[in-house]
């Protein structure tokens, strides 16, 4: 079956036609020169064409007259020093000059023109005033599709704005090491969530842009593949997984992305389980073009071929590593970036013959697909002036909106927060006016007190009341009497005597008080609030890596589009009569950040100090400096000491003063205890929320914004333990009291879990059921309804997350604890209802076997919600699986049981059983024959052109090199519109009389 599925694979992959709409593209490929052809595969990076903000046309001629380079990336101020006068960047109008005047120097040597691409991750952020969002991370909070839908379209439509059609844009990560130093450009841990908001963000930059030369934009997603799951934590170290969790969790939201159109794709920087993605030809040709589908054109990551030699030690020379890379993979473009190295290589080994130039034709024909379809080709030099420029830096509201979305909260605890004056003092219960004025300790022997049963009674309706006994003298003469308190809340009492010997009481809320958050401003009316952190004023941090700069903006000043930061909103947004007072708290220094430090100056921390003893609420905004990439890696995840000593120097110099922890981080770093503090009430996350990540976190503080972000990850509370939500059950701590041989007993302890997130309301989940009923045959689909009421006193919005799990498997392989099936969001106001449909297909329930073979057991599983500590749960039962839903090697193995049970009973079956299976495979080696030899004809009678197939949009590409001819696996179903460049119609090619007659004979 096997070699019989291969040998069909290479017959039709041999004899497909050229279409006659690709006539354009196929003639341009035939006449282009094997230097112009080697120059398409070959990007460079702007500083090697560009002093400053000027075509450098010296330099230029070289590059695209002498090597004929085909693709240009980069900013020419990404990599620029910080002490560096002049500007941050280039605006769209100057970006449009200079892809003009690079495009008209290609025109003129008859090249095609060339594309340049953007790390456009968080929106347009190489362009100078362009509006910036939050971070991936941020975005992923929000678990909302349109508008990460809409931040891809903005994003793209300021790209072609600047004249950059190209967008490295989305990361399709899955975060599963919290140290790894690119965290916050995924969208989390979920695979689920990972491809439902890569899909949105695909969508969203490939749609049409409204710009006459450049109608859309291409997303390229990446890091193809496993990439940011290192042991170490560090970027670009070795990723070690199975090829099980490879395809059941990293693979989907790259197949996701393939069946959506994704127009391009990168490969990673990381060895695999031994060996270097840019030389995998499983991952890169095998699992990405024939079982995924893929036709888009695949670029390397930044000089990664030739760190196949320099890096991996993977290859005995440069030229060694370029072979591997093109013979093994089916890499179209080589992101050089700084050298001809490539380019030289590459000539040599196609001239030698080492490299076929059927090879060549391939990834070119795929480049030039891309450039067809983007519409370079139509109009190959770009006009100065468009439409879209003046747009550019006008969603400000789009960037806050998805701000405001995103803010979780992640902790809020009560206690009494009042402007009025200290010391605050208990007072009894009156029994004529139901409240005494303020007493002081020394009276309350003088106040008078109502009997216990009324005491009771009032405390029984009121929460507010709590009950007390008295134990001094009074204790032998009125025993069963209590003393009534009125409180904002629940409290325990701190006794001591009065002049009578009575004990006596102040007040000290619990946990159990009204919590803290929001600060309503009537409370702040005369209130002071201390505002510290090293993250509490800055844009830069706020924005993280990839804004104007690689490593991220120098000083606030850099964002044009503006922005405000923590401090700026909140003096803003307080009232006139709060006293807002801010300090530095500490600096974050960082030489290099695996020895980042955030240093406390004596000084500022007795004035620190000085004005927690002053304040009523402190709000200390932590995080992390800028960073990208390599530079970014640490080796401890905790937060730096200078952070964490000064929320407990704060917590122990002033143990009455609520504290508010702002946390703006891309990673989630161990707070060590903090939240904890008996002090710390609240915890807020804003992620990397970008330039109105300030705005949203005030509003939020301050309750002008409801949060409802929930965390795309697992916040992990200890170094040693860093999982993801969909655990097995055996990922258990706490070793039980059976001995060392019993499991784990308990769930091992994390910060926060994957999906948390509080709100000022509350909501009530019921009529949770599945439709049509609770059985469901594979493969298929099941409907489950919910309704989700806002039981609160404010409106708000509310993501509800469906799990599903199964107990037990019965096939070896363990399940997972939970697996996220569903997200949808609905927005309620108080008292309102409303009902939550999820479709779900039953594939979303399978897994890979030991044997790599996809399956869905028939069996029990269990679908749940949670909200607060409430779960729903939910019977479903999947019914035997059909045969066509089965692997063939498992049709093949159920078959050979059978044949073997049968011959065993009846020996006598066995000479016929012979006779017949070689019967079978005579005839399987004349059809395959036959298909070979029918495909050799076709391929003589199409003549020894480029075998290109390219669409009218420029997706479809793909040559007649035989080392792209692999058996498919399971390919990923499309469900594209018709006039998807994936869905494009292909002519059969006509079968051979020759083959015809093998056919039959067989």
């Amino acid at each position: 079956m096997r070699l019989l599925g291969r040998a069909c694979l290479l017959a039709a992959y041999c004899a497909r036609p050229v279409r006659a709409n690709d006539g354009e593209d196929v003639r341009t490929l035939a006449k282009m020169s094997l230097a112009e052809k080697i120059g398409q595969m070959t990007q460079i990076d702007i500083s090697l064409v560009m002093t400053d903000k000027e075509i450098d046309m010296d330099k230029l001629r070289i590059w695209l007259g002498g090597k004929r380079v085909g693709s240009i990336l980069n900013s020419p101020y990404s990599g620029r020093d910080c002490d560096a006068d002049g500007p941050t960047g280039l605006s769209a109008g100057e970006w449009r000059k200079v892809v003009h005047a690079v495009q008209k120097e290609a025109q003129r040597l008859g090249l095609p023109p060339v594309l340049f691409g953007l790390d456009s991750v968080h929106g347009a952020s190489y362009v100078r005033g362009a509006t910036l969002f939050g971070q991936q991370i941020a975005l992923a909070a929000t678990f909302d599709r349109e508008l990460v839908r809409q931040v891809g379209e903005v994003t793209a439509r300021d790209s072609i704005a600047a004249g950059v059609p190209w967008l490295f844009s989305p990361i399709l990560d899955l975060a599963t090491q919290p140290a790894f130093p690119r965290v916050y450009e995924s969208f989390g841990e979920d695979p689920f969530v990972v491809s439902e908001l890569g899909v949105a963000m695909i969508t969203g930059i490939q749609a049409e842009t409204g710009d006459a030369q450049l109608p859309r934009a291409a997303a390229c997603m990446k890091h193809f593949f496993g990439y940011a799951h290192p042991a170490n934590g560090h970027d670009r170290s070795p990723v070690y997984v199975p090829e099980a969790a490879l395809r059941d969790y990293y693979l989907r939201p790259f197949a996701a992305a393939v069946r959506a159109g994704v127009a391009s794709v990168m490969n990673s920087y990381n060895e695999l389980n031994g060996v270097p993605i840019v030389a995998s030809r499983k991952w890169l040709r095998t699992v990405l073009r024939e079982e995924l589908g893929f036709e888009g054109l695949l670029v390397t990551d930044w000089g990664e071929i030739n760190n196949l030699y320099s890096f991996h030690h993977a290859a005995l020379s440069e030229e060694a590593a370029v072979l591997l890379a093109i013979n093994r993979t089916s890499i179209d473009m080589s992101m050089v970036p700084l050298d001809e190295g490539f380019i030289r290589h590459l000539t040599g080994l196609v001239r030698a013959g080492a490299v076929p130039l059927a090879r060549i034709d391939e990834s070119v024909g795929r480049v030039l697909a891309l450039k067809r379809r983007l519409g370079l080709l139509q109009a190959p030099v770009l006009s100065e002036e468009s439409s879209l420029i003046a747009l550019v830096g006008t969603d400000a509201q789009l960037a806050l909106d998805s701000a405001r979305a995103s803010v979780t909260l992640l902790a809020n605890r009560g206690r009494e927060l009042t402007a009025l004056p200290k010391p605050k003092s208990c007072a009894p219960v009156q029994p004529q006016t139901g409240a005494s004025e303020g007493h002081d300790v020394a009276n309350f022997a003088q106040a008078e007190v109502p009997d216990a049963a009324e005491c009771r009674s009032r405390c029984a309706i009121t929460p507010r009341c709590k009950t007390w006994l008295y134990q001094g003298a009074w204790l032998t003469t009125q025993p069963n009497w209590p003393i009534c308190f009125l409180k904002d809340g629940e409290a325990t009492l701190r006794s001591g005597p009065d002049e009578a010997g009575n004990s006596a009481g102040t007040c000290e809320p619990t946990d159990r008080a009204p919590p803290l958050l929001p600060l309503e401003p009537a409370t702040l009316a005369r209130a002071r609030v201390l505002l510290t952190g090293p993250t509490a004023n800055s844009l830069v941090y706020q924005s993280g890596g990839w804004s104007v700069r690689w490593q991220g903006a120098c000083r606030d000043s850099d964002f044009e589009a503006g922005g405000e930061t923590l401090k700026g909103a909140l003096r803003r947004l307080l009232p006139s009569e709060t006293t807002l007072v801010h300090t530095a708290g500490c600096t974050i220094h960082a030489p290099s950040h695996s020895t980042a430090t955030c240093d406390i100056d004596a000084s500022d921390m007795n004035a620190t100090l000085a004005a927690a003893l002053a304040s009523d609420v402190a709000v200390v905004a932590l995080g992390e400096e800028n960073y990208t990439e390599k530079p970014g890696d640490i080796d401890d995840l905790s937060l730096h000491t200078g952070q964490l000593e000064l929320v407990r120097r704060i917590a122990l110099h002033a143990p009455d003063l609520p504290i508010i922890l702002v946390l703006i981080s891309g990673r989630p770093r161990l707070l060590r205890g903090l939240p904890q503090l008996p002090s710390v009430l609240a915890v807020v996350h804003a992620y990397v929320p970008g330039p109105h990540g300030g705005t949203a976190i005030a509003e939020v503080l301050l309750g002008l914004t409801n949060p409802s972000g929930r965390l795309p990850l697992t916040y992990p509370a200890l170094p040693g333990v860093l999982g993801t939500h969909y655990q097995t059950f055996a990922a258990r701590c706490s070793g039980s009291a059976g001995g060392y041989l019993s499991g784990g007993t308990s769930d091992c302890p994390v910060e926060y879990p994957f999906g948390h997130g509080l709100s000022y309301t509350t909501f009530g989940y019921s009529k949770f059921a599945s439709q049509p009923s609770t059985q469901v045959s594979h493969p298929g689909s099941f409907g489950v309804t919910l309704t989700v009421t806002n039981t609160g006193q404010r409106e708000g919005r509310h993501t509800v997350l469906l799990f599903v799990t199964q107990q037990y498997r019965s096939g070896g392989v363990a399940p997972e604890v939970q697996r996220l099936v569903g997200f949808s969001s609905v927005f309620l106001s108080a008292g309102a209802s409303a009902e939550v449909q999820f479709a779900v297909r039953t594939d979303a329930l399978g897994f890979y076997s030991e044997e790599m073979e996809s399956v869905v057991e028939a069996g029990e599983y269990r679908l749940f919600v949670r909200t607060g500590r409430a779960t729903l749960e939910l019977g479903l039962r999947v019914l035997s699986t059909s045969s066509s839903a089965r692997g063939p090697m498992q049709v093949l193995t159920q078959a050979g049981y059978a044949l073997f049970a049968a011959t065993h009973a009846n020996p006598i079956f066995m000479p016929w059983l012979a006779i017949a299976l070689s019967v079978s495979v005579l005839s399987t080696l004349c059809f395959v024959c036959g298909m070979l030899v029918s495909a050799c004809f076709l391929r003589q009678r199409a003549g020894t052109g480029a075998y290109v197939v390219l669409d009218k949009q420029g997706f479809h590409a793909s040559s007649t090199h035989p080392s792209a001819v692999r058996r498919k696996r399971s390919p990923a179903p499309k469900s594209q519109p018709a006039d998807s460049p994936h869905r494009a119609r292909v002519s059969p090619p006509r079968l051979h009389p020759l083959a015809f007659i093998i056919i039959i004979i067989s």
